[in-house]
């Protein structure tokens, strides 16, 4: 390990620089979480990983690469800074340490409206059920099911891939910070248990059970306390241990038992290749051989995927224009590593101003939607910016606003909060906080309410 950082100075400068953002975030006890923190730190030390260049796919970048990964960044991070300036010279609070619902909310009217939401996820559950036999866990081959993108259980991905939204909808009713009922936290506990345990039994992916796990960290940050560096080491070593896990349960390893010295140089490349491949496919994207015709440009018509997707519109624009379908065939460098930075579906939909312009849009809404946790109403800004969150996290892999299950989580998280929203709960939300009598008479008033 350390031949290959004093070989690739790259990956040495990165590593450094985010060992010093962690310092920083850690002395002045900041949220790791914070849009500008978690972007810097995820680009940091995916793209230090993938420099060590433990395979030869893994070249060096060109310059235009370069411009467009720093650009990128340079751009989201102005977006951040001008909105958190903006925020503090109009007066906005700081976000607290654990947030609370600023105004009268239903949580009992929110526990119910919930299962519309299982119930969404359940119709995925049954339609694997049905054309599996059984959840996939449990059936007697799993990587049957597991690799290709053709077999049947993915018809019924846009409601299996749900788990997270569950998970996030109950979650945020489990904390006393947020929700005073307590029958109703003790039942979103279990419900959260119980969807995770579901939505990995039914397709144990990588992928969608990471998002369920990471929904719940996320609000745990901002309902239970922040997470330490400590805890994110913790958390890395448990997402590596997952990896490799389910890459055992898809058959990636072969018929080989992952314990066995002779596939343990494979057990380590495997999660490598996953990061690395992202910006293979980035650099090959922008630089590509002259006898390839570059990818045409979408008129800013496929940045809707996500929308048009679940409109049955999207799949038959893509193949009439000629363009990639989320599985970016025109830029795969590596068969079944097919993945690549948001950065280039900024590229072809919006050309060559998209790399500077979009990224700069997201810093702002994400910092914007950060800091109005700080307000809010009801728990949608704070389910909106976990998702936003998470696609910081996966924006090396995957363009979050083009997959059609966030656009369907959020359809669901305004629905659920705003109903709930301007109801009288059974125990009422923080008089103090409402509004409705003086602080000092607080304490007699939640006596009293909780005697009636």
């Amino acid at each position: 390990m350390m031949e290959a950082l004093f070989a690739h100075p790259e990956s040495s400068v990165m590593f450094t620089l985010a060992l010093v953002a962690l310092v920083l975030v850690s002395i002045f006890k900041e949220d790791f979480f914070r849009p500008s923190t978690l972007y810097f730190l995820v680009q940091m030390v995916m793209l230090g990983v993938s420099y060590l260049q433990f395979l030869p796919m893994m070249s060096d970048f060109n310059y235009s690469t370069w411009l467009v990964w720093g650009g990128g960044m340079f751009c989201f991070l102005v977006g951040c800074y001008v909105t958190d300036f903006a925020w503090k010279s109009a007066g906005g609070p700081p976000l607290q340490k654990k947030l609370e619902v600023h105004g009268e909310y239903n949580w009992v009217c929110h526990f119910f409206l919930s299962f519309s939401a299982f119930a969404y996820f359940f119709v995925g559950v049954l339609g694997v059920i049905s054309v599996a036999g059984n959840l996939v866990l449990l059936t007697d081959n799993p990587s049957q099911w597991l690799t290709g993108k053709d077999n049947d259980v993915l018809k019924y991905a846009d409601f299996f891939t749900s788990g997270a939204m569950v998970v996030g909808l109950f979650a945020v009713a489990s904390f006393k910070s947020m929700n005073p009922v307590r029958w109703v936290r003790y039942a979103s506990r279990f419900m959260v248990l119980f969807t995770i345990l579901l939505s990995f039994a039914t397709y144990p992916s990588r992928g969608i059970n990471m998002l369920c796990l990471g929904m719940f960290m996320i609000l745990f940050n901002y309902l239970r306390g922040r997470f330490s560096w400590r805890s994110l080491a913790v958390v890395t070593v448990f997402v590596c241990i997952f990896f490799v896990a389910v890459a055992s349960l898809k058959g990636q390893y072969g018929n080989s038992d992952v314990t066995d010295s002779k596939i343990a140089k494979e057990v380590a490349l495997l999660p490598y290749k996953y990061v690395a491949n992202n910006y293979w496919n980035l650099d090959y994207a922008f630089n590509r051989y002259s006898d390839i015709p570059e990818h045409d440009w979408t008129y800013g018509i496929d940045a809707f995927f996500g929308v048009t997707h679940l409109l049955h519109i999207g799949d038959g624009l893509q193949s009439n224009f000629g363009w990639d379908t989320p599985f970016n065939e025109s830029v795969v460098k590596y068969t079944g590593l097919n993945t690549i930075p948001y950065l280039w579906d900024a590229y072809k939909d919006f050309g060559l101003p998209g790399i500077f312009l979009l990224p700069f849009f997201f810093g702002v809404l994400f910092t914007y939607s950060y800091h109005k946790m700080a307000v809010a109403k009801n728990p949608f800004m704070l389910l909106l910016t976990a998702t936003f969150m998470m696609w910081i996290i996966l924006w090396n892999f995957t363009t979050g606003y083009k997959q059609s299950m966030y656009w369907v989580w959020m359809s669901f998280f305004f629905f659920v909060c705003t109903v709930s929203s301007g109801k009288r709960s059974i125990l009422p939300a923080d008089p103090a906080v409402v509004g409705e009598i003086p602080e000092q008479d607080c304490g007699d008033h939640k006596i009293a309410c909780e005697c009636k």
